[in-house]
């Protein structure tokens, strides 16, 4: 949100990005067995600062379950949208599987990926099945995103409750990509997390990059970002709520709307940034 409320710097401009939206334990192997308890650390590094954006984190007394038929890490990150440029822009994987004793610890899945923007002609999917390491195989959702802006995502209940007895997922895609879905949020316990005595929902996710413009808006066609969210009832998949929002992204400030799921009424704000590749630009923004 650095430039949500406009930019004085010549540097700041709609950029390629990387989106993120899955990484999954395709296989395992070396004598792990389903199911497994994860812990460590995703992270990237762009060109702006180089610190690590983090993806996922959990620390040991905190680990993921993850099963043969769920194998998605819970993702919570980037904090700020992920710059693709001719330099490299890497994901850091360092994942490790809890055993009974911290010395029965082992690595599930060490490595170092590098992206680079490749100067394609429209935003596309770049799948990453070949992540292989000692013990696992990783897949990576993950696409390039042309022209982008930052979108941030904030999600308050303004009116009634959460449907009982209903799970809930929320997610958000491009209409480019309109099949491809980030979780901003999953729950299966029936009870929408909200932060302490607030309404705001705690979001897992909250920042997604979105086209800003695309070749084919000279045929009619604009680039949206669609927000939804479902609600289903717990061991009874076909009974359930859905609503979305389309939103057209803009260049800064906000854009509101009001997403319905039963009697449960909630408000979604979506602040635009533009983005720098250069740290400076950040440091003086407007």
């Amino acid at each position: 949100m650095c430039f949500t409320g406009g930019s004085r710097s010549d540097f700041v401009h709609e950029r390629d990005t990387m989106q993120i939206f899955s990484i999954k334990v395709e296989a395992i192997r070396g004598g792990l067995q389903w199911p497994l308890n994860v812990y460590g650390m995703v992270a990237a590094r762009d060109v702006v600062d180089h610190n690590r954006n983090i993806i996922f984190h959990r620390e040991r007394d905190n680990c993921q379950r993850i099963t043969e038929e769920d194998p998605y890490l819970a993702l919570t990150g980037p904090t700020r949208a992920i710059l693709l440029s001719v330099d490299p822009t890497y994901v850091e994987v360092d994942l490790k599987v809890k055993g009974a004793l911290k010395l029965e610890d082992k690595h599930l899945s060490s490595l170092a990926l590098a992206y680079r923007n490749d100067g394609p002609s429209r935003s596309y999917m770049m799948h990453r099945n070949n992540t292989t390491s000692k013990l696992s195989k990783l897949e990576l959702a993950v696409a390039h995103i042309m022209d982008s802006v930052e979108a941030t995502i904030r999600v308050e209940v303004i009116n009634g409750d959460w449907p009982r007895g209903f799970r809930g997922i929320f997610t958000a895609n491009t209409a480019s990509m309109d099949d491809m879905k980030a979780t901003l949020l999953a729950f299966g316990d029936g009870r929408l997390p909200m932060d302490g005595r607030s309404k705001v929902v705690k979001l897992s996710r909250r920042v997604v990059s979105v086209e800003l413009r695309r070749p084919e808006m000279e045929k009619g066609k604009k680039p949206k970002l669609k927000i939804s969210a479902q609600a289903l009832r717990i061991n009874k998949e076909n009974d359930m709520w859905r609503h979305g929002l389309v939103f057209t992204p803009e260049q800064a400030g906000k854009s509101r709307g009001t997403l319905k799921v039963g009697s449960c009424e909630m408000e979604v704000t979506v602040a635009w940034s533009l983005l720098s590749t250069f740290k400076c630009s950040y440091d003086r923004r407007g």
